[in-house]
C-alpha cells in the first residue's frame, strides 16, 4: 500500500512518490512511483535526489485517463465460474491452431470478459 505523503514533503518529488507500507500499516524502507508503481529503497532524506531522477514511462495524465475506465472490484464466484466455462468452451471449440484466433470460441471468451468487466463499472 502506498501512502501519499513523503517524509519531508518539501521536495516536489513527493507529488509523484509515496511511502510504501505493508498490510499491517507498518512503514517499510521503500517508496513507489504513484503512476507506474516502480519501487525504490528509501531510508533517509538523502535518497530524495536519487528518486527525483525517475522518469516514469507512463505520463500521469494517461494513467488518470485509464483509471476512469477501470475500477477495482472483487470478482464474484459466479463470474469466475462463467469465465472458466467460457475458457473451456474456447478450448473445445477452437482446438485447431488456425481456429484459435479466428474462431467463435475466442469471440465468446472475449465477450464474456467484457461483459463481466462492464457489469462492475456501474
Amino acid at each position: 500500500m502506498i501512502h501519499n505523503n513523503g517524509p519531508g514533503k518539501k521536495s516536489g518529488v513527493w507529488e509523484a512518490f509515496g511511502i510504501v507500507y505493508d498490510h499491517s500499516n507498518v512503514k517499510l524502507d521503500y517508496v513507489a512511483c504513484k503512476s507506474c508503481n516502480k519501487v525504490y529503497t528509501f531510508k533517509t532524506s538523502t535518497d530524495t535526489p536519487r528518486i527525483s531522477k525517475h522518469k516514469c514511462p507512463i505520463p500521469a495524465s494517461e494513467v488518470a485517463a485509464v483509471k476512469v475506465y477501470f475500477k477495482k472490484h472483487i470478482i464474484t464466484k459466479q463470474e469466475k465460474e462463467t469465465m472458466t466455462a467460457a475458457a473451456a468452451d474456447y478450448c473445445a471449440t477452437d482446438m485447431r491452431p488456425f481456429e484459435s484466433l479466428s474462431g467463435l470460441g475466442l469471440k465468446v471468451l472475449i465477450q464474456t470478459a467484457l461483459d463481466i468487466g462492464s457489469s462492475n463499472t456501474s
